[in-house]
């Protein structure tokens, strides 16, 4: 059985994110197949509040890729902001080093759960398509609300329950592979709303409009085998999941739907 109740694993993540690997095969397929050209990289980075002189921390930076907008076009570059970067796995931090050594910001090993700042620290919090992966999800939003200045701004996106995830878990079902429907995904466009107002005072929901149109789906099914929640998928259910999504082509494209979305969450009136 293939075992999807493990998105807030800690092992499985930390596995999954020991290098850059997998972010690098799935982000290609977005960037490859997306029916909206902007990107939600770049369409997040213009949501923010940025402004002169505060402080901004990233939790769950990855990559850091959202960042390489902010440098390779040199915007912003008068606002003389602080900023911190920052991953709970080793393999990202390392990354992150490299990459963004001699740019003027701080990076740090950080797990959500226990962010080593003192209260009221921080002007904007950003957490991106990382929530998802947190167990104990109260705890972590209580965290960031306590390193948040009381009037600063939480930003926050994340998947939906109507997306890619729900579009695979059909497949899945109509081919009788068997795999645990009961998933752990502790933070999605549903309930975000309902998790963000037991801590922050004003919340906002802002949703980004995309889907895929895949004409290669030996790519698609890379990144199916890339996924954390989807470790356990036997190679031999390969050319059985070819096959289908091959005859799910209209006009030679396979189309999957997309559903993303970031939340703005505010610490006081």
């Amino acid at each position: 059985m293939i075992n999807i109740d493990n998105m807030s694993s800690k092992t499985v993540i930390k596995e999954q994110y020991k290098n850059t690997n997998n972010l690098k095969l799935r982000k290609s397929l977005h960037e490859k197949y997306s029916v909206n050209k902007m990107g939600f990289q770049k369409w997040m980075f213009e949501q923010y509040p940025f402004r002169t002189k505060i402080k901004v921390l990233e939790l769950g930076s990855g990559r850091g890729e959202l960042w390489n907008y902010y440098f390779e076009n040199k915007i912003l570059q008068d606002y003389e902001m602080d900023i911190t970067l920052s991953d709970f796995s080793d393999g990202m931090v390392d990354y992150l080093q490299h990459s963004y050594l001699d740019k003027g910001v701080s990076i740090k090993k950080i797990d959500i759960l226990e962010i080593p700042f003192e209260k009221e620290t921080f002007d904007l919090i950003i957490a991106n398509s990382m929530l998802y992966h947190v167990k104990d999800i109260d705890l972590a939003l209580s965290e960031v609300k306590r390193v948040l200045k009381k009037d600063g701004l939480f930003y926050c996106s994340t998947l939906g329950m109507n997306g890619m995830t729900q579009y695979l878990y059909h497949a899945l079902d109509e081919l009788g592979i068997p795999y645990n429907h009961e998933s752990d995904i502790s933070f999605t466009l549903q309930n975000g709303m309902q998790l963000l107002k037991k801590q922050f005072y004003k919340v906002e929901r802002c949703d980004y409009k995309d889907a895929l149109e895949i004409d290669k789906v030996e790519d698609y099914l890379e990144y199916i085998y890339s996924m954390a929640s989807l470790q356990g998928l036997d190679r031999k259910n390969y050319d059985i999941l070819l096959n289908y999504f091959n005859s799910k082509k209209v006009n030679g494209y396979l189309h999957v739907p997309k559903e993303y979305g970031m939340f703005a969450a505010a610490g006081k009136a």
